[in-house]
């Protein structure tokens, strides 16, 4: 027992080391389980970030698709409907098309306010084009540079639009006089015109830059004014201004527009 004991004393260092290493691979084997759920967890993290990334790029480019399908059906449906609209009228009715084109910059808070296009020279756009969606007129183009164009909006003071109520030939002019954003006045209807509240308003066609038959919107008061002859009516808007995306940009390619 005594030589034991020495052997133990003369060799304790040793033997402390054979002990610590000893417990150490113990708690090494023991926590083997846990360290590789931390490494699978991170991996399984990293690619879920991968994958969530991948499926991002490709809704991204699948919806960008989409967006052009749309768009370039709306365009076909737009040309055939304004078509249809004046079959009756091909003596005075002129060969257009339609140019897609995204709003980049809107304004509705001002008295004159304006719109910028994602179209220009590059795309055949010119001044004086008619701006439309498919609920709607938005405006006419004044300015055009090489990618992109500036719009007068039918929000803006100094805006005309020649349009009629669609049940009859009764014309009048369109303007917005600086109020609410979703309604304009029709000036200058005979009071011999038999309107209700609820009768559209539609493009007259008397220009080169709106067809014939695009629908405005309806009446929402019928006033009477100073000239007992004529009404002024409220005009409440198919298009919500303030939240336009893509638009359709009216060429008639036989008319010299500069």
């Amino acid at each position: 027992m005594q030589k034991l004991l020495n052997s133990i004393v003369k060799n304790g260092t040793f033997l402390l080391f054979i002990l610590l290493f000893s417990i150490g691979m113990y708690n090494i084997s023991s926590n083997q389980n846990f360290h590789n759920h931390v490494l699978i967890g991170y991996k399984n993290q990293a690619l879920s970030l991968f994958l969530n990334f991948k499926k991002n790029i490709f809704f991204f480019f699948r919806y960008q698709s989409l967006n052009k399908e749309l768009v370039d059906e709306n365009k076909y449906l737009i040309e055939k409907l304004i078509e249809k609209k004046n079959e009756n009228f091909k003596n005075d009715f002129f060969e257009f098309d339609v140019i897609p084109s995204q709003i980049i910059q809107n304004s509705i808070i001002s008295n004159y306010n304006h719109i910028t296009i994602s179209s220009g020279k590059s795309d055949g756009i010119k001044n004086e084009m008619g701006i439309i969606t498919s609920n709607g007129v938005i405006g006419v183009v004044y300015d055009v540079g090489k990618n992109t164009s500036g719009v007068i909006s039918l929000l803006n003071k100094s805006f005309k639009l020649n349009a009629k109520i669609k049940k009859s030939n009764h014309f009048g002019s369109l303007s917005w006089d600086g109020g609410k954003h979703d309604l304009l006045k029709l000036y200058d209807v005979p009071k011999s015109a038999n309107i209700k509240i609820g009768d559209t308003i539609e493009t007259g066609g008397m220009s080169e830059i709106f067809p014939k038959g695009i629908e405005i919107g309806i009446i929402n008061q019928i006033k009477e004014t100073d000239d007992n002859n004529y009404y002024v009516l409220d005009v409440s808007l198919f298009e919500d201004l303030a939240n336009i995306n893509y638009v359709y940009v009216i060429d008639f390619p036989n008319k010299n527009l500069d």
